[in-house]
Order: structure tokens, then sequence, then C-alpha cells
């Protein structure tokens, strides 16, 4: 039997959940542990160390508040903390024989240049379509109402053409509002008549 802290006798369903509860915040905490330790293994140490010597030319003009020297210290703890979890991740693949695998050396994800960008839009491709599915839909062709569109570095895109179809698609949405205007209208004096029953 589960007791509380004032020493009265749980449930053994709320008893099971607070274990479980436990268990979760134990795992959790784990997974935070793992993604903060990617997180840092991840970091450059040559960008915190040139920020850092941008900061001690600061300090030899002068220019640093309290703001900046706490900056300064705290890069300084991280390029430390950096260091530190790379040797030992190093040190922890070496023992199981397999070779280190540092991320700092890729940069940001690469956009493409315009000149892509434009090319893309004259001859598209059906990967590129947002409708495309490669055993579901390989030539990427849009459903039935729906304008072609694809995918761009910004975003979907809809290309211009399907901008001269606009005004049959704003024609049908009228038609829609006046179907939908109609069952509203028929539909209050049905619930009219409903109320005299």
């Amino acid at each position: 039997m589960k007791t509380t802290k004032g020493g009265k006798v749980m449930n053994p369903t709320d008893a099971y959940r607070k274990e479980l509860r436990k268990k979760e915040l134990k795992r959790n905490k784990k997974e935070r542990k793992k993604v903060r330790e990617v997180g840092i293994l991840k970091k450059d140490p040559d960008t915190l160390k040139e920020q850092i010597e941008k900061l001690e030319m600061m300090k030899a003009d002068g220019a640093l508040d309290k703001a900046r020297k706490h900056k300064k210290r705290q890069l300084e703890d991280t390029l430390n903390l950096v260091l530190k979890k790379r040797k030992e991740y190093e040190e922890k693949l070496r023992d199981k024989g397999e070779a280190p695998v540092m991320f700092s050396h890729l940069g940001p994800p690469r956009r493409r240049s315009t000149a892509e960008e434009e090319e893309r839009v004259k001859h598209p491709k059906p990967e590129d379509s947002v409708y495309y599915h490669p055993t579901l839909n390989p030539t990427g062709a849009p459903p039935p109402g729906k304008p072609p569109m694809f995918k761009s570095s910004i975003g979907p895109r809809i290309p211009l053409s399907a901008a001269s179809s606009s005004g049959a698609a704003s024609s049908s949405k009228s038609e829609l509002d006046d179907v939908a205007l109609a069952c509203t209208t028929s539909t209050s004096s049905s619930s009219s008549s409903a109320s005299y029953w």
C-alpha cells in the first residue's frame, strides 16, 4: 500500500499514475540531457573563439560594459564545455572503435539562388510539385479543381498561369455562397416550423 506524505493511504490507481508520471519525468530529463549534449557537440569552437577575441579587442579599447563582460564569460564557459564534451565524445567513440563525427563543419542550410529558382519556375519537375508522391502521384498532377503548386525555397507557390483561372474560381465561389445561403434559409424555415410541433 502506498501512502501520501500525510500518512493517508493512496488509491492504487492514483499510486500507479504517480509512478508512471515519475518514470515519464525521468525519461524526459534524459532526453533533454541528450539533446543538450548534441547541441553542445554541434557548436563550432572556432566561431566561439572569434567572438571571444572580438570582445577581448573591445576590452582593450575600453568599450566593454557589464553586459558584454557577462557575454564574454558565458562564451568562455561554453567554449570550455564544448571542448570538454568533444574530448569525452571522441574518447568514448575510440573506446568503441568508431571514428568520431563532428557537425560544426556543416553550415546553415543553403538556399537556392534566384537563377536556380527561375529555372525551376520555367521547367518544373514532378518532384517539385506539392502534390508529388513517388508511388501515389509520380507525375505531381494536382487533384481536380486545385491549381498546380510547386515547392520553392520560400514556400509553396502558385504559378501565374493559375491566376487566369481565378475568375472561374471566384464565380464558382459565388455559386457555392448562393447554395450555402439557400441551405441556411431552408434550414431556418424548417427549424421555425419544427418549433410549432
